[in-house]
């Protein structure tokens, strides 16, 4: 059983502060260069599929290399496809054959990762798909009904050897709990013949993550084995779940859906401005930034997602302080616009709030229907200090702001306030007047 002293909120302490982590979409789909779902996106028969994994061939660096990057974008924690829809392994495994070890790689990568993200003091994530495209029972559960308890099987022992072999692993990050017979990712035409049970009923998510937590009592887990567990993940989009307090973390790729593994030379990528705007959009409503990465096949990060990780880590370098640790302090209600929002987004910590500039104003800055009292104002990364001036309607002016943008990337303003910094509400008509009363 696990360790009733080690309870939920101190499990996610850290995770609660990390705010920023790496998403790695890696395995042998990398080699072709065309995503991670291309098998059920190509409908590609099994035996044209395999193949890749003999081409397989990661550089015997990439592990520190991979592991380099992420401390050096500034992220606290990395999660790595340990699996993915294909059911191809990265790890030693003894359920099947088709895994690292037994073929193009030739070792066992989840080790290899494991050891260099420790290296570099960050924590370890592990990525597992539920389901896998591998089995024909998943496809059709009537005709091949015998496959059924054998695939839970198998999920249960795989996960028992991460857990086991790797030492401590701090996230298990589920996907895709589709009971056999429902459409997954990308079966756009597939006619579904799913199964009469809940997911977490089929697949035994209780009794294997209440092993899990045997064997890792420190671990988080997600919510995609069909139980609620740790924390939320909405994908590519904030979508809240309504529970004020619960941790959450937004995870997102540089380009747009569908592709997480490696693309050969995508055209869809969002800038890095969208890529801060987007991250901020998370941490401000208390929640983490999981960015993603497709290393190509042999392990490397190249052209634009290298560039874009190279740029946010000089960001976090100069403005990282806005970001770690921070939590919300009754600014926003809901995921939607807020105070101030025609000018950027406010992260907070205690009585400082930061104010990312994705809007750049002429001077000067206004600060309006945000309380109590502000004290000081500065431009973070250079300390400048600015003017600040109360105006009607409880409303703050901020002035010396450069006439341009200091530099390309969003500039954050560090705000002192009287107390920790909230919403103020009103009514009527009178703030037209100059005459606003909270």
């Amino acid at each position: 059983m696990t360790d009733p002293s080690v309870d939920k909120e101190q499990r996610l302490e850290w995770f609660r502060k990390a705010k920023l982590g790496m998403f790695v979409h890696w395995g042998c789909y990398s080699v072709a260069g065309r995503g991670e779902q291309l098998l059920n996106r190509d409908m590609m028969p099994f035996d044209e599929y395999a193949p890749l994994a003999d081409e397989f061939k990661p550089d015997r660096e990439w592990a520190p290399k991979l592991a380099r990057h992420a401390r050096q974008m500034g992220a606290k924690y990395v999660a790595l496809t340990t699996r993915h829809h294909d059911g191809y392994c990265l790890f030693d495994t003894a359920t099947h054959d088709f895994n690292a070890v037994k073929t193009g790689p030739g070792r066992d990568l989840i080790k290899e990762f494991a050891d260099a993200v420790r290296a570099e003091g960050m924590k370890v994530g592990f990525y597992y798909s539920v389901h896998t495209w591998r089995w024909h029972g998943f496809w059709d559960p009537e005709g091949y009904p015998d496959e059924l308890p054998k695939m839970v099987d198998e999920m249960h022992a795989q996960l028992e050897e991460l857990m086991s072999n790797y030492g401590k692993i701090d996230v298990l990050w589920y996907d895709c709990s589709n009971v056999p017979g429902s459409r997954p990712p990308g079966s756009f035409g597939y006619r579904e013949s799913r199964i009469e049970m809940d997911n977490a009923k089929f697949w035994r998510s209780a009794e294997i993550n209440a092993r899990i937590r045997e064997l890792q009592p420190h671990i988080l887990i997600n919510n995609r084995s069909g139980l609620p567990e740790d924390f939320g993940t909405p994908e590519q989009s904030i979508k809240l779940d309504g529970e004020p307090d619960r941790a959450w973390e937004l995870c997102q790729t540089l380009n747009y859906a569908p592709n997480w593994g490696y693309l050969h030379a995508s055209q869809a990528d969002k800038s890095f401005g969208e890529v801060v705007y987007n991250m901020i959009s998370a941490v401000r409503l208390g929640g983490n930034f999981l960015f993603n990465v497709g290393p190509d096949g042999e392990g490397h990060i190249v052209g634009n997602q290298l560039k874009v990780l190279e740029q946010l880590g000089r960001w976090m370098d100069a403005y990282g302080e806005a970001v770690y640790d921070t939590a919300p302090t009754g600014i926003y209600e809901g995921a939607g616009q807020g105070p101030s929002y025609h000018y950027g987004m406010l992260t907070c910590k205690g009585s400082t709030a930061y104010m990312t500039l994705f809007y750049y104003p002429p001077n000067p800055l206004v600060i309006s229907r945000i309380g109590p009292g502000i004290r000081s104002a500065q431009i973070l990364a250079t300390g400048k200090e600015l003017s600040i001036e109360p105006m009607r309607n409880a409303r703050w002016k901020i002035s010396g702001l450069p006439a341009v943008p200091p530099e390309p990337t969003p500039p954050v303003i560090k705000i002192e306030f009287e107390a920790p910094p909230h919403l103020l509400k009103y009514s009527g008509a009178k703030w037209l007047d100059g005459e606003y009363v909270c």
